[in-house]
């Protein structure tokens, strides 16, 4: 039974990589066809975000298909920002942005004071929020601007995470806030997307 579960949670782990990075595709594809010109600076912090969120993340939970999906996360982010590097517009920083720096700085510091990766990953998901506001003040204004598809897929991912951490459970709590917090966050951009 156990072994089944073990599978059970590295097959859905994998699956969740796929889905992670197919999103990204068709996110970025709408680059590609003109029809978005991302952000450089925005994407660039959500490197950095996606990137401190995976490691904190793997030294919190000490379990690597746990990560997968924090790993597909941080790798196409980064390959979204040298992308929008290429076909994006570089504007400055809001207030958002700004937020989401600090408290990603703070969250290191935190993590080398501290040496506490479960209190770091738990800072960087109000990273998460704050980074969220510019997308969610745009999608409300703009719905037709932001595809719902990657938005959607990239919830189903979140779900399929919390399904890896209940099944693979350690009795660490913390391992949910990542993707519950990514749930919530994904969905209503989702959802506010379809409102056209």
């Amino acid at each position: 039974m156990f072994e089944n579960v073990t599978n059970l949670g590295f097959i859905l782990g994998w699956l969740s990589v796929f889905l992670h990075l197919t999103a990204f595709a068709i996110y970025n594809w709408k680059i590609v066809r003109g029809l978005s010109r991302p952000n450089t600076a925005t994407w660039g912090i959500w490197a950095i975000v996606a990137s401190l969120n995976c490691a904190s993340y793997f030294f919190m939970s000490q379990d690597w298909v746990k990560s997968l999906s924090a790993i597909a996360a941080s790798v196409a982010c980064i390959f979204t920002f040298v992308f929008a590097l290429f076909r994006g517009r570089l504007s400055k920083l809001d207030r958002s942005d700004g937020i989401v720096l600090v408290i990603s700085v703070s969250a290191i510091i935190v993590w080398w004071v501290f040496r506490s990766a479960t209190f770091a990953n738990l800072l960087l998901q109000g990273a998460l929020v704050a980074g969220f506001i510019p997308t969610l003040r745009d999608v409300v204004r703009k719905p037709e601007q932001e595809s719902a598809l990657p938005w959607l897929m990239w919830s189903l991912v979140y779900v399929l995470l919390l399904l890896i951490v209940l099944l693979r459970w350690s009795n660490h709590w913390p391992d949910l806030v990542y993707p519950i917090n990514s749930l919530f966050w994904h969905l209503l951009v989702g959802v506010l997307a379809c409102r056209r």
